[in-house]
């Protein structure tokens, strides 16, 4: 069974060949600048932050979810995020604080397009950095248009499943399980080989409370997923944003 999806995986990815471009067509993106406190502007405000996200062209359904997704981002920001960061400052500290948030478009294909967001914000003591990725199916009924999550991204959740909440439960875990274990034992390995600094303290029960591989990844120029875990949570923030790629096979024959 595992071996016919594989070969069903490569079979879809050869009948791509198609042009990306004429499938899904991106415009110009949505971009601006929020200051904080009102009436003030980049130059005087006491905190800044300016977001830069996809557009796709056209008035399709696909678009019109897709372009929608990143407006709720938009109002968000303007309604929670930023009165919500503002309030944890020292606004009196004669310096600017800032967030700034940028994408890349890593996966456009006939099935998916797949955004990684980087946000990078100096709040008063170092600057962070977080990533977030959003996939977007292309061709699934229903969940056409909507970010996908990794039991679907894996076929073994599909649209009938949508509004069974126990069958979500339980692919959810099966798939977050298959790739904890995967990426654990590369973590041990490279603690043996002292690659990265992770914590001293870090066990399997605290990777997994700082990882959920349903929404931590994002998917590459070849379709293939790539995991992460956010700097800081499971070693020092000098290290940075861990990665971790993997092909759909390798998945497939796993899970």
């Amino acid at each position: 069974m595992k071996r016919l999806m594989i070969l069903l995986l490569a079979l879809m990815t050869l009948l791509s060949a198609a042009s990306a471009e004429e499938l899904l067509t991106l415009a110009e993106p949505l971009e601006g600048v929020i200051c904080w406190p009102d009436g003030t502007n980049e130059d005087t405000a006491s905190y800044v932050y300016r977001y830069c996200y996809p557009q796709v062209a056209g008035e399709s359904e696909i678009a019109e979810q897709i372009n929608g997704t990143y407006a709720y981002e938009v109002d968000d920001a303007y309604d929670f995020r930023v009165p919500m960061n503002a309030e944890g400052l020292d606004l009196d500290a004669g310096m600017q604080f800032f967030t700034s948030i940028g994408y890349e478009i890593t996966c456009l294909n006939e099935h998916y397009l797949s955004v990684k967001i980087t946000s990078e914000s100096f709040l008063g003591y170092s600057l962070t950095t977080t990533i977030a990725g959003h996939t977007f199916t292309l061709d699934d009924g229903a969940k056409t248009g909507s970010v996908t999550s990794l039991p679907y991204l894996l076929g073994i959740l599909d649209g009938d499943d949508a509004k069974d909440e126990w069958m979500k439960d339980r692919q959810t875990a099966r798939a977050d399980e298959c790739v904890r274990k995967l990426i654990w034992e590369i973590i041990e390995q490279q603690i043996m080989r002292g690659e990265v600094a992770y914590y001293d303290d870090l066990d399997y029960e605290m990777f997994c409370d700082n990882f959920y591989p349903e929404e931590a990844f994002y998917l590459n120029a070849d379709g293939d997923p790539v995991f992460f875990i956010q700097e800081g949570f499971v070693a020092p923030v000098a290290e940075g944003v861990l990665l971790f790629p993997f092909t759909m096979e390798e998945l497939l024959d796993e899970i």
